[in-house]
């Protein structure tokens, strides 16, 4: 038995909920002010991107939903996984001051790829490690902003 295409209310509200949320970042973006030396590429470049990011993948669940372009086992939620990866989210906001950026990043990247399902520990944790390396270090040497070095205070 074929199982019918119908209209997910969810997907639809989820859609338009991530084009306001990009549309509420490109706002305050627009209105960041920059001084003259950042006159290329500053502080509003990334937001920009997010946003841009956030509506386009909005559109395409909006666009999904509305055409019922899934069907209903689309849409069977594994608990589990997103019981992990609030955990990874919450450990993450609590070890982000003490700990700093990059053990926190890397314990949320963790937490995830472990959610979705691999088990390749020691490639993940070198994963996890480059990318929170990269992150901290585009942040805070290139954009110029403020991340918690934390226990690698001296180090980075």
């Amino acid at each position: 038995m074929d199982n019918p295409k119908r209209l997910s209310v969810a997907g639809l509200l989820i859609g338009l909920g991530l084009i306001a949320v990009a549309a509420v970042i490109a706002s305050d973006a627009a209105g960041m002010r920059v001084p003259p030396i950042h006159a290329k590429v500053g502080p509003r470049v990334f937001p920009f991107l997010v946003s841009c990011g956030l509506a386009l993948s909005g559109a395409v669940i909006a666009w999904q939903a509305w055409r019922r372009s899934f069907t209903v086992e689309d849409q069977q939620t594994d608990w589990a996984a997103v019981a992990i990866i609030a955990a990874g989210l919450v450990l993450h906001m609590n070890l982000l001051k003490p700990a700093g950026f990059v053990p926190a990043a890397i314990i949320l990247f963790l937490s995830v790829a472990f959610a979705f399902g691999s088990r390749r520990y020691l490639r993940d944790l070198g994963v996890a490690v480059a990318l929170a390396l990269l992150a901290y270090l585009a942040f805070t040497r290139l954009l110029g902003l403020q991340l918690p070095p934390g226990v690698l205070q001296g180090i980075l």
